[in-house]
């Protein structure tokens, strides 16, 4: 076959042409080449049609070029020569129809970055921004305000006539005090003296926003002037 070879090569017909005649005169299938050689057959359809990035790590290439030139009773040494004159050639020139257009790599998803990404991005961040700043000032809009009393608890005894109420209210909501608007600051805190009548005092709270969404809360105090006056002083020793 070595006079096959230098007849092929002479006549300057590429190495796949030359593998791909040697493996049809011998009447053997890309299927029965893979079987024999060990080699994939992609690999094996890469070299006869000289679509060398196809290939894996020229270290690899070498081996399979020589194995299935010796298979091919082809002349390995003259097919190696061949090969590596043929991959130089090329190398910087990939087949069309293996060209990848994302040769960034990251796991196992491939993308290019372009201005044309990176502006498409750009709009989808900020419109995706504005869109949850639009839900989440409707979500305030439409639900009930928050109303939260943080000094006294809801149910208790005082033996003094006044309490002071201080709390957070969600920002823009009107509060009052039994039906008495009491001022609240931009960040929804608010501090109320509330005067207390002997007996028990029911305090209603009411924050309502923009929505006429309305929260309430309810403090019930036991005023009871005499309460200081029923504890043991302290016994002297």
């Amino acid at each position: 076959m070595d006079g096959f070879v230098t007849k092929q090569l002479g006549k300057r017909r590429s190495l796949g042409s030359v593998l791909r005649t040697a493996r049809s005169k011998a009447e053997i299938s890309l299927e029965q080449a893979e079987a024999a050689t060990k080699i994939p057959l992609k690999y094996l359809s890469a070299l006869e049609t000289g679509n060398y990035n196809r290939l894996p790590a020229e270290a690899y290439n070498l081996g399979y070029v020589r194995c299935y030139a010796e298979f091919l009773k082809l002349n390995p040494d003259k097919i190696i020569t061949t090969y590596k004159t043929e991959r130089a050639t090329n190398w910087h020139q990939p087949d069309a129809s293996s060209v990848s257009f994302s040769p960034k790599k990251a796991g196992d998803w491939q993308f290019l970055i372009t201005p044309k990404l990176l502006g498409v991005v750009g709009l989808v961040v900020l419109f995706g921004g504005i869109g949850l700043y639009v839900a989440s000032e409707l979500n305030k809009f439409t639900s009930v305000p928050l109303l939260e009393v943080t000094s006294v608890p809801a149910e208790f005894t005082s033996d003094k006539d006044q309490i002071t109420l201080e709390g957070s209210t969600s920002g823009g909501a009107i509060l009052t005090v039994n039906t008495e608007p009491i001022f609240v600051n931009a960040s929804g805190h608010f501090s109320q003296s509330v005067q207390l009548n002997p007996g028990v005092n029911k305090i209603v709270l009411q924050a309502k926003n923009r929505a006429e969404k309305t929260a309430f809360k309810t403090v019930k105090v036991l005023y009871n002037p005499d309460l200081a006056k029923n504890v043991l002083p302290a016994t002297k020793e």
